[in-house]
């Protein structure tokens, strides 16, 4: 099959964030498969606004797919929505790793917030493609919620990781003590939680510790949060874009925790168990969706004691780490490329119902 990527991000300029690996990831998984992907993108780096280079991009979108032959296109976010609107030889999907509109909503003032053009220009391109492709239920029900999609056209498909990467090996060393958490961007108030918890856990496991891993312009914010909570002595923080730090985090850990209460990147859970993690985490948004009983201990978003008690309970249980740990191994294996690759096809294959 030959499959077109419609992808507005300049090469020059990746800052698509979690879309951006994402994409990369089902590419991969698409070629693993055999079928030819071509990824049709801006040529020149852009001068001046990224914004702006991007939306002319999409205007010179359909022009440039009629030079393409192609069984399939694929838009992301707002990408394609000039092609939705015209009549296409072949089907089009667009895949929503996030609903603009929604973040929109929900992120704080003073946060990075997807312009409200681009919000109505993904809602636009989701309503006129054939299909639309989620990661997750919950994200299912927003676009249904924000962009008034009919439920029949949309599909769900976890997002992939390269498993072989962070499959799990021999640790380097397990101290029974340590927590690690991985810090979204605008994910302070989960890592508070986080924090908070520590403080709890050291009164009954004082050699307990936390280390987080974070975008490099979080350090600081970080650092700061563990003063005021009194932990900072328990607490390492490490920048997420030293390419070895991630995965050595996970292999070197204890627990996994990531106390999300609203849309993250999920993809965290996955590597965790892939990298044979116990996980404490949340029931918000779609972390049950992706973190099993067989994995991990969920608790309620917000409650700082019962995050505490979980992690208590795991980090004086080597025998019920493991047993967590090996069943995440095993839901791991369903998130590599490939097999998310075939699912993708499979499901917009899928008669809608």
């Amino acid at each position: 099959m030959r499959i077109t990527f419609v992808d507005s991000w300049p090469a020059e300029a990746r800052l698509g964030g979690r879309t951006a690996a994402a994409r990369a990831g089902l590419r991969s998984g698409l070629l693993a498969l055999g079928h030819e992907v071509v990824t049709l993108r801006p040529q020149a780096a852009p001068r001046g606004s990224v914004a702006v280079h991007r939306l002319l991009f999409n205007l010179a979108v359909p022009r440039l797919l009629k030079t393409i032959a192609a069984d399939l296109v694929v838009g992301f976010d707002f990408d394609g929505v000039f092609w939705a609107r015209r009549r296409r030889p072949q089907p089009y999907v667009v895949a929503l790793n996030r609903v603009a509109a929604e973040a929109r909503q929900r992120r704080p003032a003073g946060t990075r917030q997807p312009h409200r053009l681009f919000a109505w220009l993904e809602g636009d391109n989701a309503r006129r493609a054939d299909g639309v492709v989620t990661p997750s239920r919950h994200l299912r029900e927003a676009v249904i919620r924000h962009y008034r999609v009919d439920p029949a056209r949309l599909r769900v498909v976890p997002a992939g990781i390269d498993l072989p990467h962070w499959r799990a090996s021999a640790p380097a060393s397990w101290d029974g003590a340590t927590i690690l958490g991985v810090v979204c961007r605008d994910g302070h108030a989960p890592a508070a939680d986080l924090l908070g918890s520590l403080a709890i856990v050291r009164r009954t496991i004082p050699a307990a510790h936390a280390v987080l891993v974070s975008d490099g312009r979080e350090q600081e914010t970080l650092c700061r949060l563990a003063e005021t909570l009194d932990v900072a002595t328990a607490v390492h923080v490490r920048n997420a874009a030293e390419e070895t730090t991630l995965r050595d985090s996970y292999r070197n850990a204890d627990v996994f925790c990531a106390p999300s209460v609203d849309e993250g990147d999920e993809t965290v859970y996955v590597q965790a168990m892939a990298s044979g993690l116990p996980i404490v985490a949340t029931t918000a948004a779609a972390v049950p969706e992706i973190v099993p009983s067989e994995a991990g201990v969920l608790v309620p978003p917000g409650n700082v004691e019962a995050l505490a008690e979980a992690l208590v309970a795991l980090l004086r249980s080597p025998a019920r780490r493991r047993e967590l740990g090996e069943g995440g191994l095993r839901v791991a294996a369903e998130y590599d490329w490939p097999r998310v690759a075939r699912r993708f096809l499979d499901e917009l294959e899928r008669p809608a119902s």
